[in-house]
């Protein structure tokens, strides 16, 4: 379970411990890049086969099925609950459609320092319109 992140608590460490589970997860992370260079809507299905193309490191035309249903459930069961309980991301369920939240466009997620540590920080600008 994890908090649902707010930008007025981002100096607390609730916040930072939410972003590190989100991040300490490969699929996660994947999942938040692909979805960060692909604004529009993505369908779960897609999502699992981008992903699991980045993780066996082939295109996406050569996954197969049982990959990427490994991937979808996977992603119903464990990541995606995550992070649209975090609210990084909103998920249509009957749908089946993943969009990025605006509060993803406020972060920005450095790459860990020397002792290891993740560095993030929050932009004030306002809230883009959609």
């Amino acid at each position: 379970m994890v908090k649902r992140l707010r930008l007025e608590q981002v100096d607390t460490s609730e916040f930072l411990d939410t972003i590190h589970v989100l991040l300490a997860d490969s699929v996660r992370r994947n999942a938040l890049r692909y979805l960060t260079t692909h604004r529009e809507p993505v369908s779960l299905d897609r999502l699992a086969i981008e992903l699991a193309a980045a993780d066996e490191e082939c295109d996406a035309a050569e996954i197969r099925p049982e990959q990427r249903r490994d991937v979808v459930l996977r992603l119903r069961h464990v990541d995606l609950p995550m992070l649209h309980d975090a609210g990084v991301v909103d998920w249509n369920r009957d749908a089946d459609l993943i969009t990025l939240t605006p509060l993803v466009e406020h972060l920005s997620v450095t790459a860990p320092n020397s002792r290891g540590l993740l560095g993030v920080s929050v932009s004030v600008r306002p809230e883009p319109n959609h």
